[in-house]
């Protein structure tokens, strides 16, 4: 096709597009394939934006977000995350995922190197290729509970390297990075003068552990991106709104780019985001001990019926090897041939992806009990 960008043509294939359109044709079929709350989005948030239609708050707002969004977002970094950031430092987008567009586009060149957990979020790759900036995976491994390893990450390192995209706790593995780790990372991002883009979507559904910034480290201020959004903590997928914080220049540059793109985030959601932060916080810890839940049964009956599958520590994901029956693609079409389940192939999420499916959690008890009911089935007759 000629009137393509090349680096539009020379991107890898997208599954996803096919994968869904595939799905589709199934009727009856229990989704363990959406990265998506299953629960709607708590009361008083939704309110605040209902409120905020009857008030005709319907217009173009400031293209970096409205100053209660943004306060709002400055003492949740404060208080959350230890992270002290002017209200000029911070943006407001049309969900995280805008803000990794925004933020890859602003400093990308093509030709730069971008370092990206594998099996990672998928996105990373595909914007790093319409930029025309390479992907290169650092290997996250199964007997490391699939953590990313300072060490592993350090070793990938060229005089390309412009980017570390961080991400805990990660989709699609559910893992973290402790600390300790990301401290050993910080001073690795220091030393080869790397900027680093970290995106805390899932920090609010962490089971075992505390979450911790790498942006909460002084001296990365100033190389360091933190995005982040209200989808995954507060079920509002549909609000599609985010927002990033660090480094003035950067923020100040995205939002020139968003102001020619798509303006401002709506005021709507921005209006409820500012709600969710600013209101009770209970709803998000009701949702986590649902998903904790869901965690142990799903991970349990996995391993039980001879699927290896290490129990993630954050979001609400697993990540099982089912390797020993065929390969990713093969146990996906035929767990939704024959099981009647929608799951994810792990090739989708990069090449160490390869033996593995995504699972999601963000489902009932009652609709993962059938699911893995079916799947038991079909794994005996592999």
């Amino acid at each position: 096709m000629k009137w393509l960008a090349e680096t539009v043509r020379k991107s890898p294939p997208s599954l996803l597009g096919k994968l869904l359109e595939i799905s589709a044709e199934y009727k009856n079929v229990i989704s363990l394939g959406l990265g998506e709350p299953d629960f709607d989005t708590p009361p008083h948030i939704a309110e605040a934006g209902i409120q905020a239609l009857k008030e005709g708050f319907t217009h173009y707002t400031s293209n970096f977000g409205i100053p209660e969004l943004r306060g709002a977002i400055q003492e949740k970094l404060e208080k959350d995350n230890n992270v002290s950031v002017e209200l000029d430092e911070i943006i407001a987008t049309m969900g995280t995922g805008t803000a990794i567009d925004l933020l890859m586009r602003c400093v990308l060149n093509p030709g730069d190197e971008v370092l990206i957990q594998d099996p990672g979020y998928f996105n990373y790759i595909f914007i790093a290729a319409y930029i025309g900036a390479k992907a290169v995976p650092v290997h996250v491994k199964e007997e490391n509970s699939f953590s990313l390893s300072p060490e592993d990450l350090e070793e990938k390192i060229t005089e390309k390297t412009k980017l570390l995209i961080l991400n805990s706790p990660a989709n699609p593995t559910g893992s973290i990075i402790p600390e300790k780790s990301l401290r050993k990372i910080a001073d690795i991002a220091i030393e080869y003068d790397i900027l680093v883009l970290t995106d805390e979507i899932y920090e609010k559904l962490i089971y075992d552990d505390t979450h911790f910034s790498i942006l909460s480290v002084p001296e990365m201020k100033e190389r360091c991106i933190l995005v982040n959004g209200f989808s995954k903590a507060y079920a509002m997928t549909g609000w599609r709104i985010g927002y990033a914080a660090g480094c003035k220049e950067i923020i100040q540059k995205m939002g020139e780019i968003q102001v020619y793109s798509g303006i401002c985030p709506p005021g709507v959601s921005q209006k409820a985001a500012a709600a969710a932060l600013k209101g009770d916080q209970s709803c998000i810890g009701r949702m986590q001990e649902e998903y904790k839940k869901r965690r142990a049964y799903m991970v349990n009956r996995l391993n039980d019926m001879g699927i290896p599958t290490v129990m993630p520590k954050g979001a609400f994901y697993a990540f099982p090897n089912i390797s020993e029956y065929g390969t990713s693609e093969d146990m996906w079409k035929l767990f939704l041939d024959k099981a009647g389940v929608s799951t994810t192939p792990g090739t989708m999420f990069g090449v160490y992806g390869k033996g593995y499916l995504r699972f999601s959690y963000a489902n009932s008890l009652e609709n993962l009990e059938k699911a893995l009911d079916n799947i038991e089935e079909v794994i005996k007759h592999v």
